[in-house]
């Protein structure tokens, strides 16, 4: 461990505890230490493979550096393995973040079985902080998968190989599938030369030609026998001896050669235009014709057949060829049957064989020749679908409404048809998927549609009801047939509104600030929001809580709280009556609520102010003297009167005491000022 370990973990701790620990438990990695940097590899080894996967490493410092340092990666001159970044630089700012080093497998063509690579991690001191000068190189290993593997390919011409008696040719070509690290000699043998024979005998690959194709010519041998056409076998095997070790073990190839006898019974079939095509409904024939390749010494007798009666008919059913007309074709003519399946264009085979019984010998072992005719079905596939009197509605109270559907066509196994709403808060649909048979096609099935309650105010709505055809679990014939959709009318049967609830059955506060409360919630539940006002009449007598509620669908009928509190004032006035009033914004509102009515709420606010007037003495004691001195007395109103209050001051001894003024007038403005009465001794 290096000595200043220690204090790097003191600095984790205390600075980035948790920039740090989750990389290293993420990572899972595993450490190798170096003097002034720390590599962790991912997964604790690096492997990558020649396809180009790639693995990671990553590489921090274990000291805090005073500047830059830039650290170089380099994995030499290896073309095994690709690096990226190739360079990384910290600061003294990231030094403690781990930067990431992505290693990708580089692909070649050599059998060189997996490469260990050496990936060297050191110091750039021209650029780096000094201190990080002395500190060593770090190396690790990267291991590369080779997926090269030793084999060879064979390529027929035109995919087989024939040859015949007369000496003619055919060519297969050989390449190597990877590249050899030294000579790779492949030989070539007939298994019959008096059939065949191959040249060269042998092929030799080499490091700069293994992937250039060499081709191998074989050639039909004559020879004098009557033994119709023969298959054998050319086989391409790799010399062990004079080969690259890694393709000793690749096994032995063959290709089947033909060579057809020049002195061989036979017949040819001959198609008009080269193809045999009929209508399904008989409109059209088509027609082939037949002959003998050698002349037979008795007759010969051809039997011609359809593999399916139901698609196509031959005429006539058997051809006799003599010595004398054997070298004369004879035609058979084709014939389409309709039929009610939507089957698309059916392949039929007609067979011509040799009706051995009744058959020169010679020509018994000959291999029956068939033709392939193809039947253009008349039939489409599809499906229609019948809404009842041309349209569909339901209504949100369950009602509903009925669609039929048939095939057009019949089909050669199941139709599976599903059935889609594709709004189910507003219709549904029963049954799911409608299968229709090759018996019960032409018989209409029923789908019902059924309205859904919602609670919203969404007016009529429309839906979609989809038919398509179940690919998997149907016909192919009818897999291209195009969807069918229906248009369904829902009616809303919900209407805007809000209710509004006192406590109680009322709204009472006093001017004290004593508070009641009004509920309000959605009747149903909006598609957009509800914003509702909520306005005091006179804010003077009682406020509410909330100038606004806002409804949305999520929350429509969850009711919202609106607090009435008594406002207090000075006035005697007695038990007031004031309005809450709540409308709607239609602005900012659903336009389904646009038309709702106001509502309102009467909200009693009892007085707490009492009529009266204080008087006050100075000193607590009014006192004068006959000489002419004064005294004064001072009179307030206890509340505030909606009109003026005159007091009049009056003197039950003017010959001992007068009083000035004669009356005090208090106003709703001035009624808390305290006014003063000047006493004067007499």
């Amino acid at each position: 461990m290096n000595s200043r370990r220690p204090n790097l973990w003191k600095k984790v701790i205390a600075v980035g505890f948790f920039a740090v620990i989750p990389v290293l438990f993420t990572q899972k990695a595993v450490f190798a230490e170096g003097e002034g940097f720390t590599i962790a590899e991912t997964s604790g080894s690096t492997s990558v493979d020649e396809s180009g996967t790639s693995d990671n490493f990553t590489i921090v410092l274990d000291v805090q550096p005073a500047s830059d340092v830039t650290l170089s990666i380099s994995d030499g001159s290896s073309d095994e393995t690709s690096i990226s970044p190739t360079t990384v630089t910290f600061s003294n700012s990231n030094w403690d973040s781990a930067q990431t080093v992505t290693v990708t497998g580089s692909d070649d063509d050599i059998i060189d079985g997996s490469q260990t690579s050496t990936i060297t991690i050191s110091v750039v001191d021209e650029i780096s902080d000094n201190a990080y000068g002395s500190v060593a190189d770090q190396t690790l290993s990267a291991t590369t998968a080779d997926d090269d593997v030793a084999g060879f390919t064979i390529t027929e011409t035109l995919g087989a190989t024939e040859v015949d008696e007369t000496g003619t040719t055919d060519n297969i070509s050989v390449v190597l599938n990877a590249e050899p690290s030294s000579d790779v000699v492949i030989s070539v043998t007939s298994s019959d030369t008096g059939e065949v024979t191959a040249s060269p005998a042998t092929l030799t690959f080499t490091a700069a030609d293994w992937d250039i194709a060499k081709t191998v010519t074989l050639t039909g041998a004559n020879d004098d026998l009557v033994d119709g056409s023969q298959t054998s076998t050319i086989t391409l095997s790799v010399v062990d001896g004079s080969s690259d070790d890694d393709f000793d073990g690749v096994a032995d190839q063959t290709v089947s050669v033909t060579t057809t006898d020049s002195d061989v019974a036979g017949f040819t079939v001959i198609e008009s235009g080269g193809t045999t095509t009929v209508a399904e409904d008989g409109s059209t024939t088509d027609d082939f014709t037949v002959v003998l390749d050698a002349q037979p010494i008795s007759d010969v007798v051809i039997s011609v057949t359809s593999s399916d009666t139901g698609e196509v008919t031959v005429s006539p059913a058997t051809l006799t060829f003599t010595s004398g007309n054997w070298d004369s074709s004879q035609t058979v003519t084709v014939t389409g049957v309709d039929d009610s399946l939507i089957d698309g264009s059916q392949t039929t085979t007609i067979t011509i064989a040799v009706v051995d019984e009744s058959s020169n010998d010679s020509f018994d072992s000959l291999s029956d020749q068939t033709v392939s005719v193809s039947t253009a079905d008349d039939d489409t596939a599809g499906f229609t679908v019948t809404q009842t009197d041309g349209s569909t509605s339901v209504t949100e109270g369950g009602s509903t409404d009925l669609i039929t559907v048939v095939l057009d066509a019949q089909p050669t196994s199941d139709v599976v048809l599903s059935v889609v709403s594709n709004d189910t808060g507003e219709a549904i649909v029963s049954p799911a998927t409608l299968t229709f048979t090759s018996a019960n096609w032409d018989t209409p099935q029923t789908i019902t549609v059924t309205g859904v309650d919602d609670d919203l105010v969404d007016g009529t709505q429309t839906s979609t009801v989809t038919l398509s055809v179940d690919d998997a679990n149907s016909d192919d014939s009818f897999d291209a047939a195009s969807d069918e959709t229906v248009s369904v009318s829902t009616a809303d049967d919900d209407t805007a509104g809000f209710t509004v609830t006192q406590t109680d059955g009322s709204s009472s506060v006093t001017e004290g600030g004593s508070t009641d409360l009004i509920t309000v919630v959605l009747d149903k539940g909006p598609l957009t929001d509800v914003v509702i006002t909520v306005a005091s009449s006179d804010t003077g007598e009682a406020t509410v809580s909330n100038s606004t509620l806002t409804f949305t669908s999520a929350n429509w009928d969850t009711p919202q709280t609106i607090t009435v509190t008594g406002v207090d004032d000075d006035l005697v006035d007695g038990t007031q009556t004031s309005t809450v009033t709540l409308s709607v914004v239609d602005a900012s509102s659903d336009n389904d609520f646009d038309g709702v009515a106001d509502q309102t709420v009467s909200v009693t606010t009892t007085d707490d102010d009492t009529a009266g007037f204080t008087v006050t003495q100075t000193d607590g004691s009014s006192s004068v003297t006959e000489g002419g001195s004064t005294d004064l007395i001072t009179v307030v109103l206890d509340a505030q009167p909606t009109s003026d209050v005159v007091l009049s001051v009056v003197s039950n001894d003017t010959g001992e005491a007068i009083v000035s003024p004669a009356t005090l007038t208090f106003t709703s403005a001035n009624w808390d000022t305290p006014q003063t009465i000047t006493v004067t001794g007499v």
